[in-house]
């Protein structure tokens, strides 16, 4: 039996945190670790033990770029899918940079992150 990828999400907004987490519940393979605001993700992180942690990056004060580094700069961080309102080239540059190992648009969630989880396990 193939173990269950684990799925935390860090967003500022409950109906997509909602919306999300529905969306994720019903994925094959995945299973909803835990959901928080993008300003507590650290703490989700901590907590809820993802394999994977979807975040806004657009989250004041603490920017989601800087929460991405500080996820990816300790050992054993989850895979980060950054989540913006649009997947422009300029964001996907920041969110690597940053060390996110997947840039979904907000506007096109449900193929974006279906293709993100395809590259991230294959």
């Amino acid at each position: 039996m193939e173990r269950l990828r684990r799925i935390a999400i860090a967003d500022s907004s409950p109906a997509f945190l909602n919306a999300a987490a529905n969306y994720i519940s019903a994925l094959p393979g995945y299973t909803l670790a835990g959901t928080d605001t993008a300003l507590q993700a650290l703490t989700l992180v901590s907590s809820a033990g993802p394999d994977v942690l979807l975040l806004d990056l657009g989250s004041p004060p603490v920017r989601g770029l800087e929460i991405v580094k500080r996820l990816k700069a300790k050992p054993g961080a989850p895979a980060v899918v950054a989540m913006t309102l649009f997947h422009t080239p300029e964001a996907a540059a920041a969110a690597s940079r940053a060390g996110a190992d997947a840039l979904v648009g907000k506007e096109s969630f449900v193929a974006g992150l279906r293709d993100a989880l395809a590259r991230l396990f294959p």
